[in-house]
């Protein structure tokens, strides 16, 4: 771990609002630059040394990572166009630390969901039409589908023995193997078993293992999942598989596993219905946990490029017939508009959504996870009836 500090103080002769402008694009700094650790920037408020106005302290997992944001054009453009015009002294010191400060690391985010389909081809032509994934690998056996640059986001296993498609397995990537190895410290203190990766994901991937939850849902967790050079050629297609929603009849036991074993983070709790967990990729959730009579997985959630991209996916489903199980559904945690298609042949409904909250570096650190009612309103703003909890 690299922790990078910088105390500057402004020229005397800077206007007060460039300076603020200046601070803005520093707070900004983590969005574009994905490697930055626990950034914070503020107000030198000693009494003993005033020679500095301001500091700020990122910490990067590597001295590589803290190199490619000193070098890169972006940073060294800023310094040269934005910094050194309006900054009168500055002092640097990066320094290597064993321990990586702050709450123990979870999984960075969704990378795939394993489904298990009676009619493999039928399959993969609803997900091209109806999701627009791109076929990448096919055999009588399976096939994988992508998103975005990602090795696939749907791995489909043929399973003709089955009447409907069922969700056997979900697989999240790792930042490290630092944070690999903690989980999987944490996986056995607690009790589960080790399972290893299937044979297929052991080649896309680098280290890794597998666990069941409490539910015997498998989840895979590993690092340096493959992606490729550029994303697909299908314009009208999502940009990220962002979470799956679990029901589950162990659903305390299955908060805590998440939570204590895989370090989720709440981001907010439906009283007595569901819990939303997110991952390190600071998405609102990237698991949902519903308490329910039955377990399955419910959808998988893919994020579009645009609400005009949902709309068309709607008219390609309307066009078709093909079943739209929740319609425009407003969310109110999440704050994204999706639709729900669900043929159950093909495994769980799956949510197409125009965004999806993504938190601040701060937030994802401090957020306190709401606890809110269990009304519809709290699901879909859009449909207020407090009887119309059915629907979901």
């Amino acid at each position: 771990m690299i922790k990078h500090t910088l105390a500057f103080r402004f020229r005397p002769d800077v206007p007060a609002a460039t300076a603020d402008a200046v601070l803005a694009e520093l707070a900004a700094f983590p969005d574009r630059y994905p490697a930055m650790r626990h950034f914070s920037l503020g107000r030198n408020i000693s009494t003993r040394d005033t020679r500095f106005t301001h500091a700020f302290s990122v910490e990067f997992d590597s001295e590589a990572d803290l190199r490619a944001y000193l070098e890169s054009d972006a940073h060294e453009r800023f310094v040269r166009e934005r910094w050194r015009p309006v900054i009168d002294e500055q002092a640097i010191v990066s320094y290597e630390t064993a321990h990586r400060s702050g709450r123990p690391r979870g999984p960075y985010g969704m990378e795939y969901a394993r489904v298990e389909v009676p009619d493999m081809a039928r399959t993969i032509e609803f997900l091209q039409y109806h999701v627009g994934l791109q076929l990448e690998q096919h055999t009588d056996e399976y096939a994988y589908l992508r998103a975005d640059i990602e090795h696939h986001s749907i791995e489909l296993v043929s399973a003709p023995g089955r009447e409907t498609g069922q969700t056997v397995a979900i697989g999240y990537s790792v930042e490290n193997e630092d944070v690999l190895e903690a989980l999987h410290k944490n996986v056995v203190d607690a009790g589960y078993e080790v399972l290893d990766l299937h044979e297929r994901q052991q080649a896309l991937c680098g280290a890794g293992f597998a666990v069941r939850d409490p539910n015997g849902l498998v989840v895979e967790l590993f690092t340096e999942f493959q992606e490729y050079a550029e994303p697909p050629n299908v314009e009208l297609r999502p940009v990220d598989l962002v979470h799956p929603f679990i029901a589950t009849t162990r659903f305390e036991e299955s908060v805590e596993f998440y939570t204590k074993v895989l370090n989720f983070l709440p981001s907010d709790h439906i009283v007595g219905s569901t819990t939303f967990l997110r991952c390190e990729d600071r998405y609102h959730h990237s698991l949902a946990l519903q308490n329910n009579k039955e377990h399955f997985v419910a959808h998988l959630c893919f994020a579009m490029k645009s609400f005009d991209h949902v709309m068309r996916m709607r008219a390609r489903a309307l066009y078709k017939g093909s079943p739209i199980a929740s319609d425009l559904v407003n969310h109110s945690a999440s704050t994204s508009i999706a639709f729900y298609l669900h043929d159950p042949a093909h495994g769980p409904r799956y949510e197409l959504c125009d965004r999806h909250r993504v938190f601040t570096p701060q937030e994802h650190e401090t957020h306190r996870a709401r606890r809110m009612p269990a009304d519809p309103r709290n699901i879909d703003v859009w449909r207020p009836a407090a009887d119309d909890w059915g629907r979901f």
